[in-house]
């Protein structure tokens, strides 16, 4: 089987959603599937794949996008593309978006192969808005794009680690303010911002760095994959105030998770209940403060929060995600791969899917399916009509 992915021009590190794109060509090759990253942004996109297939010898079975992207940023390229030819599509971010954002969704609902969505509180939230689209719409959930890191490492206990992209509407205002807070306390902490900044964002990152010039704060800029976990693996608590509260779409979480940290974060009304236990909730910088010094203080309570972390990110791994695409697009080419009885059919239940294989099995789960313990594939009665099915994964 041959996979294009599409993201448009993304250097890595500068967009979430183009790292998880080469992550998942990784991952899909490994599975043997013949996987390539489409990286044009031309209007004519059909044209560059076209042009892929014929120096490569062999068309393309499946076309996936992916959106939104720095790549593709604000330009109808990739909607453009979709009404030419059906494809699937990732859709990332569709509820928090901007309402020209979610606009410019409405074209990949018209013809679509199959919607991916990442979470299931986001595919509710457009099958709401699209109720067309529930048909053909299913939940893939995103791991990391970051390893966990082999080798042991001491960690810091007297660092307050934030990690992700540095641009607006990434909760870093609330970090800066923790590091005005512990300068205040008279405290020994550093707080220490790690990530990488998108370049039309490069005069925010200098205001905020100018504006920090006199804290206990510490910017580490533009690292790699393997020196982003190994940070990570040195750290032990990690403020992560996601702006609409931390949830399954956050591979940064996921990432801290896996490298061993202990989070403290913010919760929102996308935030699963079996995060409870797994993390810290913290409403504000004060609270956040407060909680760090708690679990700096207590090793025993930071390797507990630590333990179910790890345990609750096993759940998320690029193998099974490659799994899910895998059945997602052997479906796409033949619907009837796929069992045709449903057993969530009219009950306004949530269908989960589990994957062996090459053996599906099948639960009903009530509402939204919370504390579930296997999160693969989740799709509402609609979204598996007899013969057709379809498969799913920070941000």
């Amino acid at each position: 089987m041959k996979v294009a992915l599409l993201c448009g021009p993304c250097s890595p590190g500068a967009c979430g959603v183009g790292d998880y794109t080469a992550c998942l060509a990784r991952a899909l090759n490994q599975k043997g599937i013949d996987a390539h990253v489409i990286s044009s942004a031309s209007w004519n996109l059909l044209g560059a794949i076209k042009r892929y297939e014929v120096s490569d010898g062999a068309e393309f079975d499946v076309v996936h996008i992916q959106y939104p992207t720095v790549g593709f940023g604000w330009t109808l390229i990739p909607q453009g593309l979709a009404l030419l030819q059906r494809c699937v599509v990732t859709i990332h971010e569709a509820s928090q978006a901007h309402i020209l954002r979610k606009l410019a969704l409405l074209p990949f609902s018209v013809r679509p192969k199959r919607l991916v969505f990442t979470s299931e509180c986001e595919r509710h939230f457009a099958v709401r808005w699209l109720p067309w689209i529930s048909q053909v719409s299913c939940v893939i959930p995103i791991p990391s794009n970051i390893s966990a890191f082999e080798e042991r490492s001491k960690r810091s206990r007297d660092e307050i680690l934030y990690f992700g992209l540095i641009m607006p509407k990434k909760g870093l205002e609330n970090v800066i303010a923790l590091g005005e807070l512990v300068k205040a306390s008279g405290l020994s902490f550093r707080i220490r911002i790690m990530g990488s900044c998108p370049r039309k964002h490069a005069a925010y990152f200098e205001k905020l760095r100018s504006k920090t010039s006199t804290l206990p704060i510490i910017w580490d800029n533009e690292l790699s994959e393997q020196e982003v976990a190994k940070r990570l693996a040195s750290s032990t608590v990690a403020y992560l105030p996601y702006p609409d509260g931390a949830s399954e779409r956050r591979a940064t979480l996921k990432a801290a998770f896996a490298n061993g940290v202990a989070v403290l974060t913010t919760r929102g009304s996308q935030t699963p209940l079996d995060l409870e236990g797994v993390v810290r909730f913290c409403s504000s910088p004060e609270e956040a403060l407060v909680a760090a010094r708690s679990l700096i203080a207590h090793p025993e309570e930071t390797v507990r929060l630590v333990s179910k972390a790890r345990q609750y990110v096993q759940q998320y791994t690029w193998e099974r995600t490659a799994e899910l695409h895998a059945a997602v697009y052997k479906n796409v080419l033949d619907p009837k791969s796929i069992p045709q009885d449903n057993p969530a059919k009219s009950t306004g239940r949530v269908g989960l899917f589990s994957f062996c294989p090459s053996v599906f099995t099948k639960q009903s789960v009530e509402g939204r399916a919370e504390g579930m313990s296997e999160r693969s594939v989740k799709t509402t009665d609609a979204a598996c009509p007899p013969g057709e099915f379809r498969r799913t994964s920070p941000r």
